[in-house]
């Protein structure tokens, strides 16, 4: 499987009016250990927010989650839909997990979501 190396900025929502399109007309599913949202666009590419808020802990534990985040969405994003706007935010149990705990209840919610086929 081919693994694209970086993440870029066009990956990425970067103004707060695209988050809160995201939330506002987006479909959600919710985990232990983080909640995400998606929305189909047909005339932008596929792009993602990752969202830690300080509920989470300091800036240490914070950039991580959002590592765990950004690391586990870049493996599997050709897998999802070329037009979607993906919003991920972290919760507080995040903390103390790896990354494979992080992947693969991504993978589930995005299964729930009907971003992925069921399995």
């Amino acid at each position: 499987m081919h693994v694209e190396r970086t993440f870029t900025k066009t990956d990425r929502l970067q103004l707060g009016w695209q988050f809160r399109r995201v939330y506002d007309a987006g479909r959600c599913a919710k985990g232990r250990l983080l909640v995400v949202y998606a929305l189909d666009t047909m005339e932008e590419p596929r792009r993602v927010g990752v969202v830690t808020s300080r509920r989470i802990g300091n800036a240490v534990t914070r950039n991580r989650a959002r590592r765990l985040l950004r690391e586990a969405y870049r493996y599997h994003k050709q897998e999802l839909p070329e037009h979607l706007q993906l919003v991920m935010v972290a919760r507080t149990a995040i903390t103390e997990k790896k990354l494979h705990d992080v992947e693969t209840e991504m993978l589930s919610l995005w299964r729930t979501a009907g971003l992925l086929p069921a399995t």
